[in-house]
């Protein structure tokens, strides 16, 4: 599991989690995200193991800064 908490001082819209790589990630809908909040990613799957393991495993957070603009985040697994 991997827990992210927003730390910024204006809301983040559409915020969604992808999974690049091997493994299975739990559906992530869009959703708005209020400072202080925290967002929760499982991977899940028979692969799991595998995939965290994996050099190509990456787990990408988006979302929406209030001016419109689309931020992404990779995270390396």
């Amino acid at each position: 599991m991997i827990e992210l908490e927003h730390c910024g001082a204006a809301p983040l819209h559409s915020v969604r989690l992808a999974l690049a790589g091997g493994g299975m990630l739990g559906l992530s809908l869009p959703r708005t995200v209020q400072p202080g909040e925290r967002v929760r990613a499982v991977l899940r799957g028979s692969d799991a193991e595998r995939a965290l393991g994996t050099a190509d495993a990456m787990l990408v957070l988006r979302w929406f800064e209030p001016d419109g603009r689309e931020l992404l985040w990779p995270i390396s697994l």
